[in-house]
């Protein structure tokens, strides 16, 4: 397990299962015979359309990227890459333009910053 560890997909080894049942208890948990299922509901509701002025501006692949900036504004342009399947550089490449149209601003520096969506959206 120290595997994921040394490749940051976890925080602290041993608190997930603790952390999971102290926040959602033990209805996410599904039993059967051969596996263990999770399921989260998510806080934030990403919908489907988008409001008429970002509609216009931005492309599919930024709306990804507002997607996921609005579900968690700390999230690294290297973990939107994987998640879009996308290069690193194609993701920067689309937050420039974002960045470019007032659409999101970066507060803080790159360890501890967040984004924040400007432009109001109807998800």
């Amino acid at each position: 397990m120290r595997i994921y560890r040394d490749m940051e997909l976890v925080e602290q080894l041993g608190s997930g299962v603790p952390r999971i049942l102290q926040t959602y208890g033990e209805v996410c948990y599904y039993f059967s015979e051969n596996f263990i299922r999770m399921s989260f509901q998510m806080e934030k509701q990403v919908g489907k359309t988008v409001g008429k002025t970002v509609g216009k501006t931005v492309g599919k692949t930024q709306l990804d990227i507002l997607q996921l900036l609005i579900v968690d504004p700390q999230i690294t342009n290297k973990k939107i890459a994987e998640k879009l399947k996308l290069s690193v550089r194609g993701v920067e490449y689309n937050i420039k333009k974002l960045k470019d149209n007032d659409i999101i601003q970066r507060r803080g520096g790159r360890k501890e910053g967040y984004w924040i969506v400007l432009e109001q959206l109807e998800l």
